[in-house]
Protein backbone atom coordinates (compact mmCIF):
# COMPACT_ATOMS: atom_id res chain seq x y z
CA UNK A 1 0.00 0.00 0.00
CA UNK A 2 1.25 3.39 -1.10
CA UNK A 3 1.62 6.34 1.18
CA UNK A 4 -0.56 7.96 -0.78
CA UNK A 5 -3.59 5.50 -0.45
CA UNK A 6 -3.16 5.36 3.47
CA UNK A 7 -2.80 9.19 4.15
CA UNK A 8 -6.43 9.32 2.00
CA UNK A 9 -7.73 6.05 4.01
CA UNK A 10 -6.44 7.81 7.22
CA UNK A 11 -8.76 11.09 5.88
CA UNK A 12 -12.04 9.41 4.98
CA UNK A 13 -12.17 7.03 8.28
CA UNK A 14 -11.81 10.06 10.36
CA UNK A 15 -14.94 11.82 7.70
CA UNK A 16 -17.12 8.45 7.96
CA UNK A 17 -16.37 9.05 12.09
CA UNK A 18 -17.36 12.20 11.78
CA UNK A 19 -20.32 12.00 9.73
CA UNK A 20 -21.89 8.61 11.75
CA UNK A 21 -20.88 10.79 14.57
CA UNK A 22 -23.45 13.13 13.69
CA UNK A 23 -26.48 10.76 13.40
CA UNK A 24 -25.99 8.56 16.11
CA UNK A 25 -25.19 11.24 19.10
CA UNK A 26 -27.91 13.85 20.23
CA UNK A 27 -27.61 17.46 20.11
CA UNK A 28 -24.94 18.20 22.65
CA UNK A 29 -22.40 16.13 21.92
CA UNK A 30 -23.01 15.74 18.13
CA UNK A 31 -21.81 19.87 18.35
CA UNK A 32 -18.01 18.17 18.85
CA UNK A 33 -18.19 16.40 14.91
CA UNK A 34 -16.51 19.37 13.85
CA UNK A 35 -14.23 19.05 16.67
CA UNK A 36 -13.64 15.51 16.21
CA UNK A 37 -12.70 15.99 12.26
CA UNK A 38 -10.72 19.18 12.59
CA UNK A 39 -8.37 18.52 15.20
CA UNK A 40 -6.88 15.11 13.75
CA UNK A 41 -7.16 16.41 9.81
CA UNK A 42 -6.67 19.95 9.28
CA UNK A 43 -3.40 20.56 11.52
CA UNK A 44 -2.17 17.18 10.66
CA UNK A 45 -2.27 17.96 6.76
CA UNK A 46 -0.94 21.25 7.13
CA UNK A 47 2.09 20.44 9.05
CA UNK A 48 2.61 16.90 6.80
CA UNK A 49 2.46 19.78 3.62
CA UNK A 50 5.18 21.97 5.27
CA UNK A 51 7.61 18.94 5.97
CA UNK A 52 6.91 17.05 2.67
CA UNK A 53 7.99 20.36 0.69
CA UNK A 54 10.95 20.69 3.25
CA UNK A 55 12.16 17.23 1.87
CA UNK A 56 10.91 17.68 -1.58
CA UNK A 57 12.94 20.97 -2.15
CA UNK A 58 16.06 19.69 -0.51
CA UNK A 59 15.65 16.52 -2.96
CA UNK A 60 15.08 18.56 -5.64
CA UNK A 61 18.19 20.92 -4.66
CA UNK A 62 20.61 17.82 -4.34
CA UNK A 63 19.10 16.17 -7.80
CA UNK A 64 18.17 18.74 -10.23
CA UNK A 65 19.85 22.14 -9.12
CA UNK A 66 18.13 24.09 -12.00
CA UNK A 67 15.03 23.11 -11.96
CA UNK A 68 15.54 24.03 -8.46
CA UNK A 69 16.72 27.61 -8.89
CA UNK A 70 13.65 27.96 -11.50
CA UNK A 71 11.09 27.45 -8.97
CA UNK A 72 13.00 28.68 -5.74
CA UNK A 73 10.92 31.20 -3.21
CA UNK A 74 12.34 33.71 -1.31
CA UNK A 75 10.79 34.02 2.04
CA UNK A 76 13.36 36.67 3.04
CA UNK A 77 14.98 37.39 6.11
CA UNK A 78 13.27 35.59 8.31
CA UNK A 79 13.17 32.14 7.27
CA UNK A 80 14.36 29.35 5.25
CA UNK A 81 16.14 32.19 2.18
CA UNK A 82 16.02 30.41 -0.77
CA UNK A 83 15.29 26.94 0.70
CA UNK A 84 11.49 26.21 -0.38
CA UNK A 85 10.10 25.64 -3.99
CA UNK A 86 6.97 26.97 -5.07
CA UNK A 87 4.88 23.76 -6.75
CA UNK A 88 2.15 25.65 -7.32
CA UNK A 89 -0.37 24.90 -4.98
CA UNK A 90 -3.50 26.07 -6.86
CA UNK A 91 -2.28 25.06 -10.03
CA UNK A 92 -0.47 22.25 -11.46
CA UNK A 93 3.25 22.59 -12.42
CA UNK A 94 4.34 21.12 -15.82
CA UNK A 95 7.71 20.97 -14.96
CA UNK A 96 7.16 18.99 -12.26
CA UNK A 97 4.10 16.66 -13.49
CA UNK A 98 7.35 15.67 -15.90
CA UNK A 99 9.34 14.50 -13.60
CA UNK A 100 11.30 11.54 -14.89
CA UNK A 101 13.08 10.64 -11.30
CA UNK A 102 10.20 8.24 -9.82
CA UNK A 103 11.21 9.36 -6.13
CA UNK A 104 11.10 13.19 -6.64
CA UNK A 105 8.17 12.82 -8.81
CA UNK A 106 6.20 11.09 -4.92
CA UNK A 107 7.53 13.82 -3.26
CA UNK A 108 6.03 16.02 -5.18
CA UNK A 109 2.48 14.20 -5.30
CA UNK A 110 2.25 13.74 -1.58
CA UNK A 111 3.09 17.50 -1.46
CA UNK A 112 0.08 18.20 -3.56
CA UNK A 113 -2.14 15.71 -2.08
CA UNK A 114 -1.03 16.88 1.50
CA UNK A 115 -2.29 20.71 0.81
CA UNK A 116 -5.50 19.58 -1.17
CA UNK A 117 -6.53 17.37 2.14
CA UNK A 118 -5.72 20.50 3.91
CA UNK A 119 -8.16 22.58 2.35
CA UNK A 120 -10.89 19.83 2.02
CA UNK A 121 -10.66 19.22 5.31
CA UNK A 122 -10.86 23.45 6.43
CA UNK A 123 -13.99 23.63 3.88
CA UNK A 124 -15.29 19.80 5.64
CA UNK A 125 -15.19 21.59 9.14
CA UNK A 126 -17.28 24.15 8.35
CA UNK A 127 -19.67 21.90 6.75
CA UNK A 128 -19.68 19.74 9.82
CA UNK A 129 -20.42 22.66 11.67
CA UNK A 130 -23.51 23.92 9.66
CA UNK A 131 -25.10 20.18 10.02
CA UNK A 132 -24.68 20.38 13.25
CA UNK A 133 -26.65 23.23 13.38
CA UNK A 134 -29.65 22.07 11.06
CA UNK A 135 -29.29 17.89 12.00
Amino acid sequence: MSKSTKIQIYFYSILIISIIWLFIFPKPIKNFAPIIFGVPTFPVFIFNFRNKLEDFSSALKNKLPDLFQKYVVDYGISADIGEIVDIGVLFSNEDFENLKDLELYEMYILCKQSIRLAFLSFCIIALLGFATVYL
